[in-house]
């Protein structure tokens, strides 16, 4: 009887996922998804000269038949996200079949509008959930300590906005204030939302304001400029040795954030190429079962004029995985402490001990 309920249960937990895999999708719905992305891309891709060909190319694998076979709704998604990541080299397109979303996202603009109707101030459905959610991540901040040395650690993770991460940023750079250099992890750092970047940027700057980036948006053919901020929850972290840590999992907005800070000779980048997704993005419904992430937006750096698009941010000092990096980074910051303290008299008992951090780096 135990065996038939545990069954019993398992199944119905498994029921809506079977009916969810078991529909199929048509081949006038794959086309009609095809054609409609095509309009998106010709309307909001960030390359206005690439549009062409890459609308073309989604036709020649139309006509080819590569995906009258196909019947499932998530193997259509996959091998159509396949295909323009090939055709685009762009790694920010996702199609994604997910008509929940869709739904909940017309029930969003449905309620903004009856907001805006009422001339209520509008309410984003989902900003409780989100914000909980950045809590439970700390903001993004998985660590934060002073390695031996005195060398301050940051592990961050993913960039929340800026109104909801602000006092815990503050918080961590008030932290490793003291510290004579600094560690920032940002080898699992997914991306996030501007200009919480910007902010961090800004305690390695002086007071005065400077070009930080641009931004271009192709839908409204804008330029937008985010500067450095005049003021900061904290003291500036200025004149003292910066790492960054990257990888190939460093992506999007923590890729900006350390290609900007080496460009402006802030850091010395440290692991290995980031992914190479530079552009922003925008989630644009395709039909009643798709939404398709598009990039619609690019970066533009005031000194090097251009993104990592493609290329991803190359390290300073190359490195062959995160643990490797953490390794010489703090050895490269501890060797100049001890330079530094050498020059120096009364200071013995802490270059000792700064010594036998170091040996004991060495011989982990």
């Amino acid at each position: 009887m135990l065996r038939f309920k545990q069954v019993l249960i398992i199944l119905l937990i498994l029921q809506p996922i079977l009916i969810y895999s078991q529909k199929s999708i048509s081949k006038s719905e794959k086309n009609i998804v095809i054609e409609n992305i095509k309009v998106l891309i010709d309307s909001n891709y960030v390359f206005n000269d690439k549009v062409k060909s890459i609308n073309n190319s989604l036709d020649s694998l139309n006509l080819t038949g590569k995906y009258n076979d196909i019947r499932d709704y998530k193997k259509f998604e996959k091998v159509l996200t396949d295909d323009l990541v090939e055709v685009t080299k762009d790694l920010h397109f996702k199609v994604r079949y997910h008509p929940e979303y869709v739904k909940n996202s017309r029930e969003q603009l449905n309620r903004q509008a009856a907001h805006e109707n009422e001339k209520k101030p509008k309410k984003e459905v989902r900003i409780d959930w989100d914000l909980w959610y950045a809590k439970k991540e700390n903001f993004g901040f998985e660590k934060v300590e002073i390695l031996g040395g005195n060398i301050g650690y940051i592990k961050y993770n993913f960039w929340h906005p800026l109104e909801w991460t602000k006092s815990t940023l503050d918080a961590t750079m008030k932290f490793i204030a003291n510290t004579d250099a600094l560690i920032i992890d940002l080898t699992e750092n997914g991306g996030g939302y501007s200009p919480t970047d910007t902010y961090l940027g800004s305690y390695f700057f002086d007071e005065e304001s400077i070009l930080w980036s641009s931004n271009y948006t192709r839908p409204t053919e804008e330029t937008e400029s985010e500067y450095t901020f005049k003021e900061v929850g904290g003291e500036r972290y200025l004149n003292k040795l910066i790492f960054i840590l990257v990888s190939e999992e460093t992506f999007s907005l923590g890729e900006k954030f350390a290609y900007c800070m080496k460009h402006f000779n802030k850091a010395t980048i440290v692991g290995q190429t980031s992914a190479g997704a530079a552009h922003g993005i925008d989630y644009i419904e395709v039909n009643d079962n798709f939404m398709i992430q598009l990039p619609i937006s690019h970066n533009i750096h005031p000194i090097t004029q251009t993104d990592w698009e493609g290329t991803g941010v190359i390290p300073n000092i190359a490195t062959s995985s995160n643990t490797e990096s953490i390794k010489t980074t703090h050895l490269n910051a501890l060797n100049k402490q001890i330079e530094i303290l050498k020059k120096q008299t009364i200071v013995g008992p802490i270059l000792k001990r700064y010594e036998k951090i170091k040996m004991e780096i060495n011989n982990h």
